[in-house]
């Protein structure tokens, strides 16, 4: 699923960014008709994929820790997403935040490869 067009990284902050995702992107479709709202499995695709792009985040991913999705996050809805990088533990935390608190939260583990 390809970013939102609105994603930027935060000055001074590599493990943040803002993003709005416009109300036509692909990742609206029949996620629900009348009522569209960002699926889950997107929110963790783009915190992993953006995590190892910033953090390298080495191994193979292994699983989800803690993960809450609190409210739904709909078209042109500004957000905040925070990444942090635990590398002695191999675990990625990231967090959805919009102007009326937090969106969802999780942790994504990864495992050293030999």
């Amino acid at each position: 699923m390809p970013f939102p067009g609105e994603l930027r990284a935060k000055a001074g902050d590599p493990g943040t960014f803002t993003l709005q995702v416009e109300e036509n992107h692909p990742a609206f479709e029949g996620h629900f008709p009348n009522e569209p709202i960002l699926s889950g499995l997107i929110q963790v695709d783009w915190a992993i994929r953006l995590g190892r792009a910033v953090f390298s985040c080495p191994g193979a991913f292994q699983g989800l820790e803690h993960l809450k999705f609190q409210a739904p996050i709909r078209p042109e809805e500004p957000l905040e997403l925070d990444l942090a990088w635990d590398g002695a533990a191999g675990q990625l935390s990231f967090r959805y935040s919009g102007r009326e608190g937090r969106k969802s939260q999780g942790i994504a583990v990864f495992r050293p490869t030999p």
